[in-house]
């Protein structure tokens, strides 16, 4: 199977289980039981394996970008960042969604939508001889601009392919063009200690005149969001 070919595949498993993760998640249930369940999704849609540990992070526990389930339980008014990948024929694939557990506060909606807005201007960017450089700088100018330049702690994006993090970097410091082929994602965040996080993340395949956004049929609208009780 080819890289194309297994990564849209891993693509349809991930829009799948989101689909029905929507359907499932509510207060109540701890992080490793949702972690379960998107684990029992992507198998039963054709995944052979996990890309990496499932994230499922709740609460104050979504300012920590690469947190571990735990026996923690969701609660209305959180936040929940879900980021999950999966393999198959070989190759990775990697998603993060921030879902909201009822009606977002001002200041949850504020955040979702700078880090949304910051990720839209760096897909603009991706095209084949772009640096990577540049498609960070275009998704963190946005989010310094809006007042969290230093709640952004990580590169904007990687490379992804039979390993989950691969090359390019999307990062500041690297001058490497992007070549077509090649897969990325974008997913800026912002993080803040004591309150929670955002993070918003595809899956890009480069050409030479524009990126084609492998997940775009995985909602991320604000609205589509919200699990409603």
């Amino acid at each position: 199977m080819n890289k194309l070919i297994a990564t849209k595949a891993g693509v349809k498993a991930l829009e799948k289980s989101f689909q029905n993760l929507m359907k499932y998640i509510k207060p109540g249930q701890t992080e490793i039981e949702v972690a379960r369940f998107l684990k029992m999704q992507t198998t039963r849609h054709g995944a052979q394996g996990q890309a990496f540990r499932f994230i499922i992070a709740s609460g104050k526990s979504a300012a920590e970008p690469h947190h571990k389930p735990t026996d923690k339980k969701i609660e209305m008014g959180e936040m929940v960042v879900i980021d999950f990948g999966v393999k198959i024929g070989g190759y990775c694939t990697d998603l993060t969604r921030t879902v909201f557990m009822g009606t977002p506060s001002k200041k949850q909606k504020q955040i979702y939508q700078i880090v949304l807005k910051s990720q839209e201007k760096a897909i603009k960017t991706v095209a084949s001889d772009t640096m990577a450089k540049r498609v960070d700088e275009a998704a963190r100018v946005h989010i310094v601009e809006a007042g969290y330049g230093k709640k952004f702690i990580h590169i904007t994006g990687h490379g992804v392919g039979k390993r989950i993090h691969e090359a390019p970097k999307l990062g500041p410091k690297n001058c490497h063009t992007l070549k077509t082929g090649q897969i990325v994602t974008i997913e800026p965040g912002v993080y803040i200690k004591d309150w929670g996080g955002v993070r918003i993340e595809d899956m890009l395949l480069i050409t030479r005149s524009y990126p084609i956004v492998l997940t775009e049929n995985i909602p991320k609208r604000l609205q589509q969001m919200i699990i409603k009780q």
